[in-house]
Order: C-alpha cells, then structure tokens, then sequence
C-alpha cells in the first residue's frame, strides 16, 4: 500500500433528524449539544457515527469473508477477549500475559479478526477469568463529532406512547433537528495488519500479506462510504433524516506521516472584546477549507494529494480515486 494516512473533512445535511441524544429529562428526550462560550450548537458524537461506521464495516466482512471474532460481529465491549484467552491457554500455554508475549497475542487476533485490527481493544482480565494480564491496540481509525455550522435548532413535539389500555397511554417530547453538519475523520492505513508490539521482541511489525491488508481498507472504506451517503445513529425508525445531494469535503492521502485536515468549522475560542457592536457567532462555516488544503498538498507534492467532492456523485467518484490510488499508485505522488 503506497500511502499511511488518509483524512476526510466533509460537510453533510440532515433535516429533521434525531440522530443521537443525551438522554430523557422526564418525559423530554433531551438532544445532544455542544456550548461554545455563548451559544449551543447541535452535535452528533464521533461514537454515534463510528458505531454506525463499524456496523456497515462487519456486514461487508461477513460478505467477503473477512474473518471475525464472534463477540465482534455485535459489536461486543470486551472484542476478542475470548480469541486472547484460547489462544494464551491452548497455543501460548501461559496465564500470565507479559510484555514478552504482546506480539504474538497480537498477531494471533489480528489474523483473525478484522474489526479488533481496525477498532482496537482493551482486553483486560479479571480474577474471574483463571488468567491475568492485560493487551491494548489503539483504533487506526478516528472520528470527529459532527457540529452544526450555526448555532441549534431543535423544535420540540409531543408524542404518544400507544398501549391497549388507554390509560396506559404516557405522553413524551421527541426533539427534532436540523442543520448542516461538519465532520472530520482520519484513518492511518500503515498500521492496518501490523503488531505495535513487535519492537518488544525485535520482530517484523507485518502480521498480513498485503492482499488481506487492501481487503480490510476498503472495506471499512466501503462502510464509510455507505454512512455518508446513508447516514445511521439512532431513532431513525419514525424519524428517518430528510437529505439533500449536498456532500462538500476533500480527502487527503500522505505518504508519509499523518494525513493533514482542514475543518469545514472556522472555530472561534475567545470572547468578543468588550465595547463590540455585535458578537459574532464562534462558530461558522469556513468556505476556504479546500482551498486551504489544496494549496498544503501544492506545497507538499511529493507527500501529499487530495481529491474533492462537492455533491454526491462526485463523493462516489472520489471514493473511487482513493480505492484506485490505494490499489495501484494511480496518479502517483
């Protein structure tokens, strides 16, 4: 694979949408919102989107027989925890998992699961468990949350929960939302397949063959993909977000190092001074954030490039770049 890192900076619009939410306060199903000094901003956190991500990305693992650990197929806290246990009583023959054995631990629940690769793990043993020791991977993926470019609005409606004893029949407030969206994502394709633990036992980092690793990239590239372009999170059953073609974004590819991103939000940390006519928003959408990067990966040629998208189709047209570069060199650096 000729590139390290890929990022995505993208817009999208969701109308009347209940997508992710804090909670019910009574009866009142309060939404998500992010405060930046003096205003209230809607917010979709990075989680909601990545869990959405991840379900799209073992669906496509199931299909091509991408492997799986089975506690990872629903999307399970403790992933892998049972591949780590079997392996370390039946292969490794230990109980006390060590710094010594991290590489092989990790290289035996790489090759068999795709998910615990890409998302990572924390797999910690409890007494119960007739095995001690703890092993991390850290996600080569990584999710922004999605912020409103203006401050919220949420209208408020009342519902009826319909039981067949009419008396059983509780009201509750549903919120509902609306706004254009601003997200960011980045994805570090180089340690797709590789131990971060090898440098422990002066061992190769590769645990697959480049075959499996381009599997496994475009895959989850495939299930991001399919967010994008039908987005989930939840209370989508009744509420089923309203869409328009409006997807504006740029990936870039590096390779070397991280990929670089430019928000889609020009952020404003600190208050108006005082004696200001009128404070503006801290928030608002910043119209040059693909030039911006345009002109970084013009500075960077050899490192860097990028590919935009401004409407749907041109979203699916640069998702097939990216696959192609990924694949062959395309285009080249």
């Amino acid at each position: 694979m000729n590139a390290q890192s890929l990022s995505l900076s993208f817009r999208i619009p969701l109308a009347f949408h209940c997508l992710n939410n804090e909670g019910a306060s009574g009866n009142v199903m309060e939404p998500r919102r992010i405060t930046i000094l003096e205003h209230e901003y809607d917010g979709i956190s990075g989680e909601m989107v990545r869990r959405h991500v991840l379900e799209n990305f073992i669906r496509l693992c199931e299909e091509r027989d991408i492997p799986l650990a089975d506690e990872c197929r629903g999307l399970a806290p403790e992933r892998s925890k049972n591949l780590l246990k079997s392996w370390m009583q039946r292969e490794a023959n230990i109980n006390d998992l060590r710094p010594e054995h991290y590489h092989n631990a990790t290289a035996h629940l790489l090759e068999r699961c795709a998910l615990s690769d890409l998302g990572g793990y924390l797999i910690p043993f409890e007494s119960t468990d007739k095995v001690k020791g703890t092993l991390k991977r850290d996600s080569c993926i990584e999710f922004g949350w999605l912020i409103t470019e203006d401050p919220a609005i949420v209208e408020f409606t009342q519902q009826v929960a319909y039981r067949a004893d009419p008396a059983q029949n509780n009201p509750f407030t549903q919120n509902m939302r609306v706004g254009i969206y601003s997200g960011v994502f980045r994805f570090d394709l180089d340690r797709v397949g590789r131990s971060d633990w090898a440098w422990l036992t002066n061992t190769e980092s590769r645990v697959l063959d480049e075959a499996e690793r381009q599997k496994r990239v475009e895959a989850l590239l495939d299930a991001l993909e399919q967010w994008l372009l039908s987005p989930g999170g939840a209370r989508q059953a009744g509420w089923l977000q309203h869409q328009s073609d409006l997807r504006e974004g740029v990936f870039c590819l590096s390779k070397s190092g991280p990929a670089p991103f430019i928000s889609p939000l020009a952020v404003r940390l600190t208050r108006m001074p005082e004696g200001a006519e009128e404070a503006e928003t801290p928030v608002a959408y910043n119209p040059d954030f693909r030039e911006k990067l345009r002109g970084l990966v013009a500075k960077r040629p050899d490192n860097l490039m990028c590919f935009e998208f401004t409407d749907v189709v041109q979203l699916a047209e640069a998702f097939d770049r990216v696959r192609q570069y990924l694949r062959n060199g395309a285009g080249g650096m």
